[in-house]
């Protein structure tokens, strides 16, 4: 695999986590379904930083999308956080997981129409191979300290 199939497999697995909360009734599989979700969006924005940001920065062509894809990224972080503060009875908690999905979606379909398919056009394949490796692996080493403390 390389990077790109990477976050776009992340994409859908989040994707889907958002589709079996709008369908969840019981307040403790919510609950489950958030912190899953919270876990995925954290590790996720996380291995971006550390890896795909920095080398798109060196290339002309992605340079300039960092900026405004780390800024939809404290967007999420923000609302994660608001929402890790409540209980899925609360009156808000939906309403903020329908914002936070927008915002992810939002990101998403940034990420697949411009970012990546610059990232592609910028990089030859063993560039991205090797990106997929770090990706994977800061991905490996964050999980067990994001899993820990949330």
């Amino acid at each position: 695999m390389n990077v790109i199939e990477l976050i776009k497999s992340d994409h859908r697995k989040v994707e889907s986590l958002f589709s079996e909360m709008e369908k969840a009734k019981d307040p403790k599989k919510m609950q489950k379904l958030f912190d899953e979700i919270y876990t995925e969006l954290t590790l996720h924005a996380k291995v971006e930083e550390l890896t795909i940001y920095p080398t798109m920065r060196n290339y002309d062509e992605t340079h300039d999308m960092v900026e405004e894809a780390e800024e939809e990224h404290t967007e999420v972080k923000e609302l994660l956080e608001e929402l890790k503060s409540m209980r899925p009875s609360d009156s808000e908690f939906m309403a903020t997981i329908e914002e936070l999905k927008d915002a992810v979606q939002h990101h998403v379909e940034e990420e697949e129409s411009e970012i990546l398919p610059s990232v592609s056009d910028s990089m030859d394949e063993q560039e991205m191979k090797e990106l997929a490796k770090e990706f994977q692996e800061a991905k490996s080493k964050l999980e067990k300290e994001i899993s820990a403390s949330s």
